[in-house]
């Protein structure tokens, strides 16, 4: 459906988008007002196209949780046939650039809540799912096991649980699948340095693939290293929220499903930040082309003055504690616990003593930098049992009431 006839459905259909567009410029689509995932979440039946009502809890329409990473989970629902015209496109790259066809076996990892039952495997002809409960070092070798046995051609994971594998892999000398060809990393932002690691392990290319449950593919990653817009699923627009943004050329990642009448998506803030790359790509796709930043709207450090700035610093501070260290940090996680104090959690070769040294040299110059930071070590990183991913930054702190001001990207 084109974004004018979306908006004149939804409107026609769904009793949320006639009041909350009563008066605006339908024809206008890029000036409607933004629609928050909160909106979403609280908006019950009344975002649901009426056409639908009777539909839903039949098997027609199904339903998919938000992770809940930014503390709120949505519940979406769509048709089958909505879902597989979500799907469409990027199975047809898949099978263009990476040889990856529907009955490709592959592995995925998942959590509790979107299976029923208390099963730790979920196998069938042309998957192995395995739960996210059993990512602890003394199941890895049964987890391997079971991949090794299974034989996939390609691999779904977060970048997170990626890293634990491939440095299973390096420390054991465990055999990779001879059948696998093609990982594919989604719903984390990972680094050069870490998609090297995980190639490198398992002798296998790697694409990232940008989406989301309530909505489906957004972009995804071709082998000159883009990430297009899926626009035979989606309109994207970047939304600067405040001054910094637009100077800086970034801002929320603002979505309108293509395929979505169950429940529309339209003008839908996905919390990330992302800007447009100036690129010519050689791939002869003619999709935008996507940078996601690594920082969602709520990834903000609290300064003592009450204001914010982007939890990315972290980020890049402890990517050239990397490239300067001996050895290699294959996860971490910031936690802020007051607005001077920080707890660092990694998991290391590295020694302390020069991680600590290098990561206090590269933040002393920042806005930050005379904060307390609390190190602590482990072998590895779990994600978190609700959301199921492992989020980079926590802000710990209770949020207050009143106004804050957004300060640039330090």
């Amino acid at each position: 459906m084109t974004r004018e006839e979306l908006v004149q459905y939804a409107v026609e259909y769904t009793s949320f988008y006639a009041e909350k567009y009563a008066g605006a410029n339908l024809q206008d689509g890029k000036s409607l007002p933004i629609l928050t995932k909160e909106e979403a979440a609280h908006a019950g039946v009344s975002i649901i196209s009426r056409e639908y009502y009777t539909k839903l809890g039949t098997p027609e329409v199904k339903s998919a949780y938000t992770s809940g990473s930014t503390g709120i989970s949505l519940e979406a629902f769509s048709t089958n046939a909505e879902s597989a015209g979500q799907l469409f496109s990027l199975w047809l790259y898949r099978r263009k650039y990476y040889g990856i066809n529907t009955d490709a076996k592959f592995c995925f990892f998942f959590t509790l809540r979107d299976h029923y039952g208390q099963t730790k495997y979920d196998e069938q002809k042309n998957y192995l799912g395995i739960s996210k409960e059993l990512l602890q070092r003394e199941k890895l070798d049964e987890i391997f096991g079971r991949i090794y046995a299974f034989q996939p051609k390609w691999l779904l994971l977060q970048p997170s649980i990626a890293m634990i594998l491939a440095r299973y892999i390096y420390e054991t000398g465990a055999e990779v699948p001879g059948s696998l060809t093609y990982i594919e990393l989604s719903g984390e932002m990972v680094t050069d340095r870490q998609r090297r690691f995980i190639e490198s392990a398992f002798d296998a290319v790697t694409a990232s693939q940008y989406g989301c449950n309530e909505i489906g593919s957004i972009a995804y990653e071709y082998p000159e290293g883009n990430l297009h817009v899926m626009d035979h699923n989606v309109y994207v627009e970047i939304e600067p929220f405040t001054e910094q943004e637009r100077a800086a050329g970034t801002g929320h990642v603002i979505v309108t499903a293509r395929h979505n009448k169950v429940m529309p998506f339209i003008r839908y803030d996905t919390g990330d930040i992302a800007g447009w790359k100036d690129v010519s790509c050689t791939c002869g796709c003619h999709g935008a082309v996507l940078e996601l930043t690594g920082a969602r709207k709520d990834d903000m450090i609290r300064l003592q003055d009450g204001q914010r700035i982007s939890a990315n610093l972290f980020r890049r501070v402890i990517q050239a504690v990397e490239c300067c260290m001996e050895g290699r940090i294959y996860q971490y996680q910031v936690r802020q616990t007051t607005v001077d104090t920080f707890e660092i959690f990694m998991a290391t070769d590295g020694e302390p003593e020069e991680i600590e040294g290098l990561f206090c040299e590269f933040i002393r110059d920042s806005l930050v930098g005379e904060a307390a930071f609390l190190f602590r070590y482990y072998e590895q990183l779990l994600p978190d049992e609700l959301t199921g991913k492992l989020k980079f930054f926590w802000c710990m702190i209770p949020e207050q009431t009143g106004d804050v001001e957004s300060v640039a990207d330090q």
